[in-house]
């Protein structure tokens, strides 16, 4: 998160170069893939129309791999500002306890990355989504010894029933329990993983609407749908069309943003005949490319115009303002 102790440590703010500013694109080694690499072209074509300087790291790179207690602003090219397109927390807060700014910031990548921190914190704003039961934690070579605590959320939630490791992305590590005993064969293969149980939505089933939000105004809106799986996910073999969201489905993806403390993000809402708009999942790095597809939208335009807009603010009052919007 973007406050007063993680404010810039001598941003440049004059023209050199014709650049108004610097930042690094901070992506996973080890993710290598022609869907992560278009995403990242996407992210640099939006930065250079704004003549802001953004070089690609990878977490793999000398420039990161530093050890603890070396600032990484003894490197000559020290950016005015990270976009923090991974999530490795640990990796976010050294930036930002260097006093570089990081879009999303470290606090609010955990809780989105985490299932269990996102129904915690979501929760807590009362933006709806799907009941939710937390698994208990564990250790690892002690494992769910005593799976009692299943039974008592299954009677609550009921059958089927969708079951999801506290991290995972593309819909893999999502399940759907037909009953009690699936269920425990399915959490039998965690080990000591924490995990959510979650009602099943059966009227989405295989569809979703994502929301793509940057501050407080949805970008763009794309229906995925899969009519072979119950999860929509396009890795899955889903598809996406275009959609008009209500505005009742913006506010809601707009108050999870802000739950979280994000800047942007990815929402994924449950429009259900039977309960409504719920949030189903929130991403810190959302994969647009669907959107882009049905609407010609970069979403890297207003992310980037977002962090210029916070690191051009030069007013006490106006910092305090982001800074507020951040939390």
């Amino acid at each position: 998160m973007y406050t007063e102790h993680t404010r810039p440590r001598g941003l440049r703010m004059e023209v050199l170069a014709e650049v108004f500013m610097t930042g690094w694109l901070v992506v996973n080694g080890f993710l290598n893939s022609s869907a992560f690499e278009e995403i990242y072209s996407f992210l640099l074509s939006a930065a250079r129309k704004r003549e802001v300087r953004l070089e690609i790291k990878r977490t793999t790179d000398p420039d990161i791999v530093v050890p603890v207690g070396k600032e990484f602003g003894e490197c000559p090219d020290f950016p005015d500002f990270i976009l923090f397109w991974d999530k490795d927390i640990n990796l976010a807060r050294r930036f930002e306890r260097e006093g570089i700014p990081v879009f999303n910031g470290a606090d609010a990548v955990e809780r989105s990355d985490s299932k269990i921190l996102t129904s915690i914190f979501l929760s807590s704003c009362e933006v709806r989504m799907p009941e939710t039961f937390i698994s208990p934690k564990t250790f690892e070579g002690v494992f769910y010894s005593d799976l009692s605590f299943v039974d008592i959320a299954a009677e609550r939630l009921g059958f089927p029933m969708i079951i999801k490791e506290e991290y995972g992305s593309f819909g893999k590590q999502v399940y759907l329990a037909d009953g009690i005993e699936d269920a425990r064969n399915i959490i039998g293969k965690f080990g000591y993983k924490s995990f959510i149980m979650q009602k099943f939505i059966s009227d989405c089933r295989g569809r979703d609407l994502r929301l793509n939000v940057v501050g407080d105004r949805v970008v763009s809106c794309v229906e995925r749908y899969n009519p072979n799986d119950f999860r929509s996910n396009l890795a899955l073999g889903g598809k996406t069309k275009a959609a008009e969201p209500t505005k009742k489905q913006k506010e809601l993806a707009i108050s999870a943003v802000r739950a979280l403390g994000l800047d942007f993000a990815g929402v994924d809402i449950l429009n259900s005949a039977s309960f409504g708009d719920l949030v189903c999942e929130v991403n810190s790095n959302p994969h647009f490319k669907g959107a882009y597809d049905c609407f010609g939208i970069n979403l890297g335009e207003p992310i980037l115009d977002r962090i210029i807009n916070i690191l051009s603010c030069e007013s006490a009052g106006n910092r305090e303002k982001f800074s507020r919007e951040r939390r």
